[in-house]
């Protein structure tokens, strides 16, 4: 199932997100006119953020010396891919309709992780 956030949701939603997904292994595609380019592959998920003046949001991924950030300027749409209340993927389409998508490498369910994984 996938749905759309109401823009008003962004900052909450993102925050909680990247609070109940902090260090989660994903990769960042940038899709454009059905071109799929991955960005980054199987890092830890440090954040996802709005940033107000300019509006944009930024994702963080990485550890240890290992860090990228990338800025969705302009964003129009947040849409949450989720199966069965997992979430599996979040994506920010931007006004020229290039889609920023963070993608889990494993989607389960967070309660089910928590205080499982040791921290680094």
């Amino acid at each position: 199932m996938i749905r759309e956030l109401p823009k008003k949701e962004w900052p909450s939603f993102l925050q909680s997100f990247s609070l109940q997904h902090d260090g989660w292994l994903v990769s960042v595609e940038s899709v454009r006119d059905d071109r799929c380019e991955v960005k980054a592959s199987d890092l830890a998920l440090e954040g996802v953020t709005v940033q107000d003046a300019p509006r944009e949001i930024v994702i963080t991924v990485g550890e240890g010396d290992e860090h990228h950030r990338f800025v969705v300027r302009r964003p129009q749409r947040v849409l949450v891919e989720s199966d069965g209340g997992v979430d599996k993927s979040i994506s920010v389409e931007q006004d020229d309709g290039t889609i920023t998508r963070v993608r889990f490498r494993s989607a389960i369910a967070p309660e089910l992780v928590d205080g499982i994984l040791p921290f680094a």
